[in-house]
């Protein structure tokens, strides 16, 4: 069963989102293992991640293995950031590199 994880931080600046993005580039694939779709952002207030998985273990591992140490060496925690999921029933997406430009 496919799930969405949706993170959401509001003590996180954009630095420390940009840095967590960096760090998760450099421990492994862009889109990690089980993963299927891995979408992430700052705004005001704070960060967030939007992922769809192949299964809840597949999230969870890469919580354990990338993401908890990727806060780590930000100097952040993932204590007391918003988690939430669902199964998901349908997922599509269009070209958005071909996307024209305004």
């Amino acid at each position: 069963m496919a799930i969405c994880n949706i993170i959401e931080d509001a003590r996180q600046t954009g630095k420390q989102a940009r840095q967590l993005a960096a760090h998760l580039r450099s421990s492994g694939p862009v889109l990690p293992e089980g993963a299927r779709l891995f979408l992430s952002g700052s705004g005001d207030p704070g960060g967030r991640v939007i992922t769809v998985w192949d299964s809840a273990e597949a999230c969870d591992q890469f919580f354990t293995e990338r993401l908890a140490p990727a806060y780590e060496a930000v100097g952040i925690s993932l204590d007391g950031v918003t988690r939430r999921q669902f199964e998901v029933q349908m997922l599509t997406a269009g070209d958005l590199f071909g996307a024209a430009r305004p």
